[in-house]
């Protein structure tokens, strides 16, 4: 066997990793179900047959197997592999809005504020439905303060409209409020998500609080 590919649920091909051990490995976009069934595209040496045949449609799941009889009558049997697609997350940068202006980059926090996080496969504006998805702030004394996340339907309409350009299409775009956490400079932010922890290392200077 040379390949095998089929598609995720938004058309994008992914092809599976085949091994010395005749195993095929899917790595599954994480923000996507499992499918019950593919149907893969196979592509083989030259003289050699494949059952199922190229294109049938077949459980996706880990009894699945694929023999192929190559042409001198020799026969290979492959077995799916399957596992979620469950890269490091990281945060690119925050954001905040004052004064009618988006400011991204920045190093400040008002009372709303945007976080842009990668690979957490999540759309825009949801976070606080996620509860994979956790952020702190981290204190002079390394105390995790916990960073309120809100749904961008609590973000004040004044303040929402700044974001609507940058919101456009983003994943992993998230909104959290300060309002009860004491001002100052916070050393980084915190994220847990998953069995992963890391770090944004700059400083965040939270400057208005109700």
């Amino acid at each position: 066997m040379l390949s095998l590919v089929t598609n995720d649920a938004t058309g994008e091909p992914i092809k599976g990793a085949i091994t010395a051990s005749n195993e095929i490995y899917f790595y599954w976009p994480p923000e996507q179900k499992l499918p019950d069934s593919i149907a893969p595209v196979i592509k083989l040496s030259e003289g050699s047959t494949v059952k199922p045949a190229s294109g049938t449609k077949v459980l996706f799941n880990e009894q699945t197997t694929f023999n192929v009889t190559g042409h001198d009558g020799s026969v290979k049997t492959y077995k799916l592999k399957i596992s979620p697609y469950d890269p490091e997350p990281f945060i690119k940068s925050v954001g905040f809005s004052a004064n009618n202006l988006f400011i991204y980059p920045a190093s400040e926090f008002y009372e709303y504020n945007l976080i842009d996080i990668e690979n957490v496969g999540v759309n825009e504006g949801i976070a606080a439905n996620n509860k994979k998805i956790a952020l702190f702030l981290v204190d002079a004394n390394n105390v995790d303060v916990p960073l309120k996340m809100i749904n961008k339907e609590d973000v004040p309409e004044k303040q929402m409209k700044t974001y609507l350009s940058w919101l456009d299409g983003q994943k992993g775009t998230f909104f959290v409020s300060v309002n009860k956490i004491e001002a100052g400079v916070y050393k980084k932010i915190k994220l847990k998500y998953n069995n992963h922890i890391v770090y944004y290392d700059k400083n965040i200077n939270v400057k208005v609080r109700k």
